[in-house]
């Protein structure tokens, strides 16, 4: 099974959006990796407002976590953290600043 784990700030347009932001990331992972649908988790995480801040205000940022295989190069891990964050941005509305991606080498300890 492959896992993304989503953090988003409560209320906010990624909040919100999540059908769409998850049936982007489910074809990036069958483009990128063939993945399966059935083979496919996504955990949403909200920070509730009041929780999250950036420099002493209240954070828009989204993180997005996801395992990827075992010694998978760095062009291709850098060009699929790309793609997720031009999904996000052109589903959100986001700026570069407001979205993170990571992509851990084997499985996510979930």
């Amino acid at each position: 099974m492959v896992h993304y784990l989503c953090f988003v700030q409560e209320g906010q347009v990624a909040d919100r959006r999540r059908d769409e932001l998850a049936a982007g990331l489910a074809r990036l992972g069958r483009e990128t990796f063939g993945d399966t649908p059935d083979g496919v988790e996504i955990r949403w995480t909200a920070v509730p407002a009041g929780f999250g801040f950036t420099a002493g205000e209240p954070s828009t940022a989204s993180l997005v976590v996801r395992s990827v295989p075992v010694g998978w190069g760095d062009a291709p891990r850098a060009a699929f953290m790309r793609a997720v964050c031009d999904l996000w941005r052109a589903v959100t509305g986001c700026s570069a600043d407001e979205i993170m991606v990571t992509a851990f080498d084997g499985p996510l300890p979930v």
